[in-house]
């Protein structure tokens, strides 16, 4: 089974998700991380390997609330980049978030340290620029009618 970029950019614009998370810690920082998730098949375990072969990530089994599987493939800031600029000029639903993503990748604040190594919290404007990100994707995600 041949799978082509545009038929991963109209899976993903389907089934995925884009998402910037705040981590819980001492220094308000941030994590960004895409995901697929299907229902256990053959032909959904294969797409979703292809992925993990060609992006990395992680891929792993969950329990459904009616008992059955699904696969779910994560993707973190490290293969994002890539896999969303390779999917970008075929998504229709997904773009602008992608978009959105890619923006905060090249922008976001950088974890800093002190001279012992110690990890420094961030400043308010990089908390201020964080949230407005992650306001910024929940906006796009609502259904406009």
């Amino acid at each position: 089974m041949k799978i082509s970029i545009q038929y991963i950019a109209g899976f993903f614009d389907g089934e995925g998700s884009i998402g910037l998370y705040a981590r819980k810690g001492r220094y308000n920082g941030f994590t960004i991380k895409t995901q697929l998730t299907q229902n256990k098949s053959k032909e959904s375990l294969y797409i979703l390997k292809f992925l993990k072969t060609k992006y990395g990530g992680n891929m792993s089994k969950q329990k459904t609330l009616s008992g059955s599987i699904k696969y779910n493939w994560q993707l973190g800031i490290n293969g994002i980049k890539n896999f969303l600029k390779d999917i970008m000029p075929y998504l229709i639903l997904k773009k602008q978030q992608s978009k959105l993503a890619l923006y905060w990748i090249k922008n976001r604040p950088k974890i800093k340290r002190d001279r012992c190594g110690r990890v420094i919290r961030f400043t308010k404007n990089d908390v201020a620029f964080n949230n407005k990100i992650v306001e910024k994707m929940k906006e796009l995600k609502k259904y406009k009618k």
